[in-house]
């Protein structure tokens, strides 16, 4: 199938650049342009685009606006296009899949293009399995198989995160995340490659990530708790925490019940 793409700018130019680097590939089909956001969100709304091209700043509405009016199920794929880099994490906040950078060349534009097909390859694929789960439910409870009382969704979460450091933007794979400590106005993250110094607070950080895999255990410390290696008593009730890469971390005695909690909850069932 096709991808359907549609390209959003208010700059003529700039819409015909990204048009003739789309064309050039066999599996995108341009299904339309528009200038500004309100007529963007007509087009997506009436042809439902696998992908977009989204520039940020337009009249009318701009980029965010644009998503914001489309509901959440039926958003395509996005790629923002904007000239000013103070954009990139509200794009990824905004689950843009990737964000082209004004001016850009043709190697960067292909890498995002084909980020972008795989994405709407994978959504087509859970689309289908959705819809297959969705047939069997059915049939179960028809069958008399359904439960009284569904229990409650579980709250997903991003198997990556995408910080800004030293004017870079790094993605870091959730399970690559080994601490979080807060540093006054930042918080250091450190990986399995290096720490990174990111301008957020350690409760922010906390909301993005799987409490099933990060524990608090200080005011000032975040912890993987794939990567704990033993725990041992220190003074005043307080515990040392050695973690997989050597470091050695203040468990306080306030968040020592966490641990607790953590330790004896059953083991998750297998998949």
């Amino acid at each position: 199938m096709k991808i359907r793409t549609l390209i959003v700018d208010d700059e003529p130019l700039a819409r015909e650049g990204v048009a003739v680097l789309c064309a050039a590939d066999p599996e995108i089909e341009i299904i339309g342009q528009c200038a500004d956001g309100a007529a963007a969100v007509q087009t997506i709304r009436r042809e439902h685009p696998d992908l977009v091209f989204l520039d940020v700043q337009m009249p009318k509405r701009d980029g965010f606006e644009v998503l914001e009016g489309i509901p959440v199920a039926q958003r395509p794929v996005v790629v923002f296009v904007t000239a000013y880099d103070q954009y990139a994490i509200r794009a990824f906040e905004a689950c843009a899949v990737d964000y082209l950078l004004k001016p850009f060349g043709d190697k960067r534009f292909h890498q995002t293009l084909a980020r972008a097909k795989s994405e709407v390859r994978r959504n087509r694929t859970q689309s289908v399995d959705q819809r297959l789960e969705e047939l069997l439910a059915r049939v179960s409870e028809l069958r008399g198989g359904a439960s009284a009382a569904s229990p409650p969704p579980t709250p997903e979460y991003a198997e990556r995160i995408v910080v800004k450091a030293g004017g870079d933007l790094h993605f870091i794979k959730t399970s690559d995340v080994l601490w979080v400590e807060a540093q006054g106005d930042f918080v250091k993250v450190q990986t399995l490659e290096q720490p990174q110094l990111v301008r957020e607070t350690l409760q922010s950080m906390e909301q993005k990530l799987d409490g099933s895999r990060f524990l608090r255990i200080h005011r000032s410390f975040l912890i993987n708790v794939q990567h704990i290696k033993r725990v041992a008593p220190a003074l005043y009730g307080d515990h040392t925490v050695y973690m997989s890469d050597g470091s050695k971390l203040r468990l306080s005695r306030n968040y020592r019940s966490k641990l607790k909690a953590f330790i004896e909850q059953p083991p998750a069932a297998p998949s």
